[in-house]
């Protein structure tokens, strides 16, 4: 949207796949674009931010000194109760090998990781899982649903253990119902649960994808690009969603290259440099430029809070 009215001249704009207007930019507002290719108002991309006096110094989720002896190292951070923390930093910075690094997914070589003040082992994503850290691939198709498999079936994958039976057999019935109650719960729009997940748009199978991680009754949930390939709309429903969950007592990480999705998102911000953390903004230090200035290491010495991760 920033380069539309940077760099545009005009702007066409497409909805379900049919052509809706084509107009000078001089003569529109960011939101009259974003009511033309959602079809109806939207009043506020981001929900509302919990005031600072009302969070919780509770700690969910500690990472202390981790490395992978390769993309990362001497990580350090912590996640707080009812906060959603996003995570920035340039492609490549390693911000992707940190978060498979704290769930399974890639071995690390140092440091530990603390779930609620008890030290996670996780070798194995499985095990991350079953001690309710979770990870969304910012790959949606490629990692995050199995796109010809149905709806149930696709949010049934990680907990099949809950829904076997002493014989080994699957109870449809108990899949079904966890189905019908999570897509209702995500306002996942569809034919009916036995629908193929490639019959659904872009943000209905981010939708599916969050119901995956959602029905193992996560304590953390470590979103990669939860937002990336879909529209404005199903964005702001998203965005409510992760702001519900973090409230709700869920952890949540957003790994984001959006610089507004950080900043109208998330209450702190944590900058990932060359493998390791460059600094963090929160409140009034929260800008892109701030960010951007981190990410690059032009002029990051001079945030404080990245003064305390580098000593």
């Amino acid at each position: 949207m920033a380069e539309i009215f940077s760099l545009c001249d005009r702007v066409t704009v497409f909805h379900d796949g049919r052509y809706v207007s084509t107009e000078n930019v001089a003569d529109l507002t960011p939101d009259d674009v974003v009511r033309r290719m959602v079809g109806r108002e939207i009043t506020q991309l981001y929900p509302e931010k919990q005031a600072l006096a009302e969070r919780t110094d509770e700690t969910i989720l500690s990472v202390r000194d981790l490395g992978d002896g390769d993309r990362f190292r001497n990580v350090s951070f912590e996640l707080r109760q009812g906060e959603i923390l996003g995570v920035g930093g340039l492609i490549g910075s390693g911000r992707t090998e940190i978060a498979e690094g704290i769930c399974g997914l890639r071995p690390v070589t140092q440091g530990e990781v603390q779930l609620h003040g008890q030290r996670l082992r996780a070798r194995s994503y499985a095990q991350a899982v079953q001690a309710g850290v979770v990870y969304l691939s910012e790959d949606r198709k490629g990692s995050g649903v199995f796109l010809e498999l149905s709806i149930a079936q696709n949010i049934a994958v990680l907990d099949l253990k809950s829904l076997t039976g002493p014989l080994g057999l699957l109870n449809s019935k108990a899949e079904a119902d966890r189905a019908r109650d999570l897509t209702r719960r995500l306002g996942v729009r569809m034919g009916g649960i036995d629908m193929p997940v490639s019959s659904l748009s872009g943000g209905n199978q981010q939708k599916v994808a969050i119901a995956k991680q959602l029905a193992v009754n996560p304590k953390v949930i470590l979103m990669d690009e939860p937002t990336r390939g879909i529209d404005v709309g199903a964005k702001s429903e998203i965005h409510r969603l992760l702001h519900d969950l973090a409230r709700s007592g869920i952890g949540i990480v957003v790994i984001s290259s959006e610089l507004p999705e950080l900043l109208g998102l998330c209450d702190r911000v944590l900058v990932i440099r060359e493998g390791t953390v460059a600094g963090e903004v929160e409140g009034e230090t929260m800008t892109e430029e701030a960010i951007m200035r981190l990410a690059s290491g032009v002029g990051g010495h001079n945030n404080s809070k990245a003064s305390e991760h580098a000593a």
